[in-house]
């Protein structure tokens, strides 16, 4: 999914694939329910996407230690705010 975008996951995985099309690195410093609980497995150091190069998108796979859970939706913060300034969601489902 795109870094800046958000998108949807399927239930039961273990892992993330964020892309990046944009000249900037995203440190995704969190990634909360609404009830503010981390998304379940995340991993204690903040993942970092790698800006795009040479019109290649970054890319960076989270791994989770815990599976996703269906029904549940995260939202998380880019480090810096992505151009269109909305903080993306991970959407299980």
């Amino acid at each position: 999914m795109n870094v800046c975008d958000g998108g949807t996951v399927q239930p039961n995985i273990t892992s993330i694939h964020f892309s990046n099309p944009n000249p900037s690195t995203f440190t995704i410093i969190s990634c909360k329910d609404s009830q503010g609980n981390t998304m379940p497995g995340w991993p204690a150091i903040d993942p970092v996407v790698p800006a795009a190069q040479n019109g290649v998108n970054g890319s960076k796979t989270v791994y989770l230690s815990v599976a996703t859970i269906s029904g549940n939706t995260y939202t998380y913060i880019p480090n810096p705010v992505c151009p269109n300034n909305t903080a993306p969601k991970i959407v299980v489902s």
